[in-house]
């Protein structure tokens, strides 16, 4: 292909726009040669147009229209019979945040950080079932912690983020009330790109990053990208680490527009930090006896670390045969080690304030490995998947402890002392297996009505195994699963929908008598009225839900290892969501979101349950990020800002305990020149203090203090 007459020059930033301005950058191109003298001819590659992209990709801007999540041949976020939110790449780009809890506290529906400054996890509720390490997905396969095993993933890694709000049994099988929130991660556009950056902030901690996305062949059928970060750095607590090696990449082979090949692969190394709890006065101890040091919550022992080893492969692959069909297949395999040893809070002597503390160890091998197969068929404004997916997740741990075996004084709470490795308590494995077969029919007519209806069965099992005792335990189970929803998008831009969602989730842990929980059933109903304006500028969404979940697992307060659960049999969760997303004006973009949740189980074995409000549910929470685009008054400089509002919300079922509300402001400042840029982001900008949670018989967990960082980067 030869292109003459115009300067090359002036062609590429025309052509660029004409094939990637069409669908937020869908469109994939070779890379163009260096501009060439007038009247030179400009050879260029064979250009492969890839629309799926735009369901999974990067997006310039806070609103990405469509998606893969709610439906997986990817449709427009109009005709999703459920909530879904997504953070885009330049919400990633202009926050930067830390973890992917930090990523999604501005999306409604969330409550983020419910167990406090704890970097060994993202941790997180939705709709008032606090579930974040059982919630999370990667690239539409599961992502899910087991035991201590925490699979952290790095925000830097990503594309985007996509909450699907309420049950999701019927496309992703085993799945927790609330939802799940799907991690997209980067993979190589059809383009050359580079940027880098360094930083500096708080604690000490630096950091660096580098991501390239390059055209490997001549014939622009193959592309390659590496993502790196480093980091080494503490937190505000004594004797932490916040330290990450991270090296992810990707191919993508696509010889024509109806064959693809992505591989995907990551490796990292982190020792991150574990959360504290600090005893509070009148309730713990005697408030007659004074405050704790003001600083005691960042005190910890210098014995606390959790180290992790982690790693996966996987690929995506993609066939487009004639008369409409499609096959698609995507795998990963995953593995992570870990040494976690803690030191924590075991009780505290009401009288004297006196605190014994227990040493936990853990030594941990775990693995996840997923397979989902569909075939799509296309054809006018139907879109038929019939899919099959396959799981198995296993963990072998060595758990050793020493219970209320340090003592610590009220009168001088220090850790300097050294803490012996303790002696072994448990060896055991846990292994979950599950098949599942699916469909999914989404079809639009041309009056603009959708309809969208699903069907699972699946089969799962569960097996404990005691190592130490050479016993073990199973447990077997299926479950059928289903959805019907409705949308209709209005010539005048509004799109009300209706939907009825069911899910199932095999619980993975045990009882304190060590034997396997029971699933968990869930069932939602939920009305919807979307706003899209024809420029498609910005979007705004309200919804109104009604959601219960069967046999609800929550930790045993008389297990101090905190490895066992109880479960109460159903709580119920109606609310109102609100958002919007998108550019408000020229210079203007952004995120709102109001939460409003009301939790009661409805049924209990324990006594004295029925009735409460669920743990960790805020009656109300608010969020608001503002993007403001001031190259006005000085060129090149852009302000961003938020809030949030948590409101206070009980911490166990047994409703004993309250954590208090908190409202925190965040900061963002960015000015760029050429193809530089320096930013500067606050969290937590005026240092409040408060506490992420407050736990019967344990204290509280304070929340993140003031975090600084400032990053200078560049693109290539």
């Amino acid at each position: 292909m030869t292109l003459q007459s115009a300067p090359a020059a002036a062609c590429r930033p025309a052509l660029r726009a004409l094939l990637c301005g069409t669908a937020l950058g869908a469109c994939a191109f070779a890379a163009l040669p260096a501009a060439a003298e007038d009247g030179e001819t400009v050879d260029l590659a064979p250009i492969i147009v890839r629309d799926k992209l735009q369901y999974a990709g990067a997006v310039d801007g806070y609103l990405a229209p469509a998606t893969e999540t709610g439906v997986k041949s990817g449709v427009p976020l109009s005709e999703v019979p459920q909530s879904v939110s997504v953070v885009t790449s330049a919400e990633l780009e202009r926050r930067h945040p830390a973890q992917v809890e930090d990523a999604v506290k501005f999306t409604p529906g969330i409550n983020p950080s419910t167990w406090g400054t704890d970097d060994r996890f993202d941790q997180f509720s939705i709709r008032g079932f606090d579930m974040g390490t059982s919630a999370l997905y990667r690239d539409g396969l599961p992502n899910k912690s087991h035991n201590f095993a925490s699979f952290k993933i790095d925000p830097y890694m990503l594309d985007r983020i996509e909450v699907l709000r309420g049950p999701a049994g019927v496309l992703y099988g085993s799945n927790d009330a609330g939802g799940m929130v799907n991690l997209v991660t980067k993979r190589p556009g059809f383009g050359n790109e580079t940027s880098a950056y360094a930083g500096y902030g708080s604690f000490g901690t630096a950091e660096a990053g580098f991501d390239a996305s390059r055209v490997l062949n001549a014939e622009g059928t193959l592309a390659g990208r590496l993502t790196v970060l480093l980091r080494d750095g503490a937190t505000e607590a004594d004797n932490s680490h916040n330290d990450r090696k991270l090296a992810a990449g990707s191919l993508t082979w696509a010889p024509t527009d109806d064959t693809s090949l992505t591989v995907l692969m990551h490796l990292q190394q982190d020792e991150r930090t574990p959360l504290q709890w600090v005893p509070e006065a009148g309730v713990e101890y005697d408030a007659a006896l004074g405050s704790l040091p003001e600083d005691f919550h960042t005190r910890q022992s210098p014995f606390n670390s959790y180290k992790s080893d982690s790693g996966s492969i996987g690929w995506e692959f993609s066939h487009r045969f004639g008369n409409g069909f499609t096959f698609n297949q995507k795998a990963r395999y995953a593995r992570e080690k870990i040494d976690y040893r803690h030191l924590y809070l075991a009780s505290t002597d009401f009288a004297t304030g006196d605190m014994t503390y227990t040493a936990q160890a853990n030594s941990e091998e775990a693995y996840n490995l997923g397979f989902d197969n569909y075939l799509e068929w296309k054809s006018g404004g139907n879109s038929l998947i019939v899919g099959v997916d396959y799981q198995r997740r296993k963990t072998e741990y060595r758990q050793y402890l020493a219970y209320g075996a340090y003592p610590v004084s009220f009168a001088d709470p220090v850790f300097d002392f050294s803490v012996a490795y303790p002696p072994l308590s448990e060896h055991n494995s846990e292994e979950y297996t599950e098949k599942g077969i699916y469909l999914q029919d989404h079809f639009k007519f041309a009056n603009g009505l959708s309809v969208t209806a699903g069907l699972r069965r699946s089969w799962f099992e569960n097996e404990i195994g005691n190592l130490l005792t050479s016993t073990q335990q199973f447990q077997k189970n299926a479950a059928t699963t289903g959805m019907l929803g409705l949308t209709y998008e209005m010539a005048n831009g509004l799109a009300p929908y209706i939907s009825y969602t069911e899910g199932f989730i095999q619980n993975f842990g045990k009882t304190i008598a060590g034997a396997p929980l029971d699933p968990s059933e869930s069932k939602q109903w939920e009305a919807g009225l979307r706003y899209l304006p024809d420029h498609g500028s910005y979007l705004l969404s309200a919804a109104i839900f009604d959601l219960r979940k069967t046999n609800v697992k929550d930790y045993d307060r008389n297990d101090p290892t905190w490895s066992s659960f109880t479960q109460a049999g159903e709580i119920r969760a109606r609310g109102l969501e609100l958002e919007a997303r998108g550019r408000l004006s020229g210079n203007l973009q952004g995120v709102f979101g109001y939460t409003y949740l009301d939790t009661e189980i409805t049924k209990s074995l324990v006594t004295g349950l029925t009735g409460n409000d669920n743990a960790m549910a805020p009656p109300h929470q608010l969020s608001l990020w503002l993007d403001y685009d001031a190259s006005d008054l000085v060129p090149g400089l852009s302000v961003g800002g938020g809030l949030r509002y948590n409101d206070a919300a009980f911490a166990t079922q047994s409703n004993a305990r309250v954590t208090p509300s908190y409202t925190l402001a965040d900061l963002a400042l960015r000015y760029e020149w050429q193809e530089m840029e320096v930013n500067l982001r606050v969290s937590n900008l005026f240092d409040r203090d408060y506490d992420s949670i407050c736990y019967d018989g344990y204290g509280c967990s304070r929340g993140e203090g003031r975090t600084v960082s400032f990053t200078i980067g560049k693109t290539f």
